[in-house]
């Protein structure tokens, strides 16, 4: 059965490079896949959404909905997606049901900062950002996850092979 590998993290933890060495990966079996990135989907389907905690609920349960809708279809979806609080990750799996499999990409604030891939830690430290998960805004660390990828201790490619092995044994 196709699955949703829901990877979240903070900004930075490496979730969107991950999920397309990931997509390579699958594709390469010859299994359809699709990533859905939380900035790409920012920029058009979400970006009506703003980062109060509801917008944030919206643009989680939207993204959930793609998902499903591309599951339906046979696709394996990967979503890329900061995911900070319990209760949307919660939304996804009421939405997914047992194609969902959350992996939380667990890389530390400082590495995070450090990579700073985007400048966007770099704003939030002159004060052109505001309400960003992990500093001014929480991030819950997953409950259920069904996996953990430590970022700081393996490669991109590592990770993802990581990912698919899990994947594939379940």
């Amino acid at each position: 059965m196709n699955k949703c590998i829901w990877l979240l993290g903070l900004s930075g933890a490496g979730k969107s490079s991950i999920s397309l060495e990931l997509s390579k990966l699958i594709n390469s079996q010859g299994l359809k896949c699709k990533v859905l990135d939380g900035d790409t989907l920012r920029k058009g389907i979400n970006e009506n959404l703003g980062f109060s905690n509801e917008d944030r609920f919206e643009n989680v349960r939207r993204t959930a909905e793609i998902a499903k809708l591309f599951l339906d279809e046979g696709y394996w979806v990967i979503v890329a997606m900061i995911t900070p609080m319990e209760a949307m990750r919660q939304k996804s799996r009421e939405i997914l049901k047992d194609r969902y499999l959350e992996i939380f990409i667990d890389t530390p604030l400082q590495i995070c900062m450090e990579r700073d891939p985007k400048g966007l830690y770099q704003k939030v430290k002159n004060n052109e950002i505001q309400h960003f998960t992990g500093i001014d805004s929480p991030f819950e660390k997953p409950n259920y996850a069904h996996l953990t990828i430590e970022t700081t201790h393996e490669t991109i490619m590592e990770s993802a092979e990581k990912i698919k092995m899990f994947v594939n044994s379940n």
